[in-house]
């Protein structure tokens, strides 16, 4: 089937954000305004939209058809999926990357002490020991502290995504 470039309503297919939260159903949960997804049918004047849930996998939702503006037109659902398989495994590196100094935090406890006997307790002055040495850093080498906190953000906006303003 044909469709018009020009034409408003979103078609099976095509790329479209969504420009209003959308509330969950029984089996949906809610969306919020600006995610991307793939509508994946049209009943009437409401649409079904699979969307990006993150590491959690695609989520549907229905909403209505003037709930969502088209992006690109007639990108495929597959093609949406792909990428969303491939944003989802640089999520989990991203994730395992951000993750790293807490598991090494962990084994070197476990090496030290031969249990978790008092880890719990240690953890927080640990963070704050590790908050004073990134301080210390900042002072006596600013560039590689600019750069991790660089670093950092980069694959925190790769697995989470950026901060949407309201």
């Amino acid at each position: 089937m044909m469709f018009s470039i020009f034409s408003r309503n979103p078609e099976p297919g095509d790329t479209v954000r969504l420009t209003s939260d959308v509330p969950g159903g029984l089996f949906s949960s809610p969306a919020r305004a600006g995610s991307i997804g793939v509508v994946t049918g049209v009943f009437g004047g409401r649409v079904e939209v699979e969307l990006d849930g993150g590491i959690a996998g695609a989520t549907t939702i229905d909403a209505r058809a003037r709930e969502c503006r088209v992006v690109a037109r007639g990108t495929g659902v597959e093609r949406f999926r792909s990428r969303m398989r491939r944003r989802n495994a640089i999520r989990l590196g991203a994730l395992i990357l951000l993750a790293l100094p807490l598991v090494q935090f962990v084994w070197q406890w476990w090496q030290a002490v031969g249990s978790f006997d008092g880890f719990l307790e240690y953890l927080p002055l640990a963070l704050l020991e590790s908050g004073s040495d990134f301080v210390i850093l900042a002072f006596s080498d600013p560039i590689r502290a600019a750069l991790t906190v660089a670093l950092g953000t980069v694959t925190w906006w790769l697995a989470f995504g950026r901060k949407r303003r309201s």
